[in-house]
């Protein structure tokens, strides 16, 4: 056995740090820079990593926008197919009311007459509970009822 030498095998072997090659090794069995988790590895996958995850969220971002545009589309539709329908109802009812001042002029100014007179009397009352309050109400209600019983028999 020669006195330089260690005696143990396992300081002999290629990467240990205490191998007599002159720099010290690593146990890996290689120098800092081929090490397979370097800076400059880590750094590239990291690279990697970051374009998955920002193309992940470029895709997400793209589904959410065709999902909002949807709802919006939808939504708009609804809106207009709802103004559509209040819009004819409306034009039919204001068609029905002329037709009916035309037909019967005495009728439609008595029910205007009357509709004058309850407007008044609410008016009159100042929105308080005084003695008009009593006579305000079933006026009204009475009136209403008129009209309404003229434009259902038409």
């Amino acid at each position: 056995m020669e006195p330089n030498k260690p005696t143990n095998p396992d300081l002999e072997r290629p990467g240990s740090i205490h191998s007599t090659g002159g720099e010290p090794r690593w146990s890996a069995g290689g120098s800092p820079n081929t090490n397979p988790t370097t800076g400059s590895d880590l750094r590239n996958r990291a690279a990697e990593v970051g374009a998955q995850l920002r193309d992940r969220a470029a895709e997400a971002g793209a589904q959410l926008k065709d999902r909002a545009s949807e709802a919006y589309d939808q939504t708009k539709q609804a809106v207009g197919q709802a103004y559509d329908k209040t819009s004819q109802a409306v034009s039919s009812t204001y068609d029905q009311a002329m037709t009916f001042g035309r037909e019967h002029p005495g009728q439609l100014t008595l029910i205007a007459f009357g509709a004058g007179i309850g407007i008044g009397i609410l008016l009159a009352s100042g929105g308080s509970r005084r003695r008009t309050g009593r006579y305000a109400q079933p006026a009204i209600s009475a009136l209403s009822e008129i009209a309404l019983e003229f434009f259902r028999h038409r």
